[in-house]
């Protein structure tokens, strides 16, 4: 039983939303997802206030459950990893390995990021245009093919589009 790594874009906060709630009920935790989102979408949908309720902020009114909360806690605060060169912010599983890929993620940017985590290259452009466009790309790391095509399932009922399952 090989691993597998799920990725899927996500269009809105709202989806996204929803999908991590549903990983979340099938029982995924932040150390197996990953939010990976640029940074103007980061400054826009998930910088929380030092000033204000913090929880307030990341929520935004939505029930979002404990998976959730703590990414999006994570993408407002110094939990989540910023590249520079590659202008994107992490949060979740793959912050190590977006971390180990180094220079070489910063010379390729995004794509050279995603094709290091085992997406095929003409995939990572397109997914790297929609991030940039203000997409949100969510990746769940799965322990085999019944719990990849689980989570497929799960990401395609929430709405996500660029669905994919990758070798890990």
């Amino acid at each position: 039983m090989a691993k597998k790594t799920v990725t899927a874009v996500f269009s809105s906060r709202t989806s996204s939303d929803t999908a991590l709630l549903r990983l979340e009920t099938a029982g995924y935790t932040k150390d197996q997802v990953t939010i990976l989102v640029s940074k103007e979408t980061q400054s826009k949908h998930f910088v929380i206030d030092e000033d204000s309720k913090a929880g307030e902020g990341a929520i935004e009114g939505a029930a979002i459950g404990g998976l959730s909360a703590a990414l999006y806690l994570a993408l407002g605060s110094v939990g989540a990893l910023f590249v520079p060169g590659l202008n994107i912010v992490v949060s979740g599983a793959l912050i190590g390995a977006l971390t180990g890929l180094g220079a070489g993620a910063v010379t390729g940017g995004l794509v050279g990021a995603l094709v290091g985590l085992g997406v095929p290259e003409h995939e990572a452009k397109i997914m790297e245009d929609t991030v940039n466009k203000g997409a949100i790309l969510i990746a769940v790391e799965t322990k085999d093919d019944t719990s990849a095509k689980k989570v497929m399932s799960i990401l395609k009922d929430s709405a996500a589009q660029s669905i994919k399952s990758l070798a890990a």
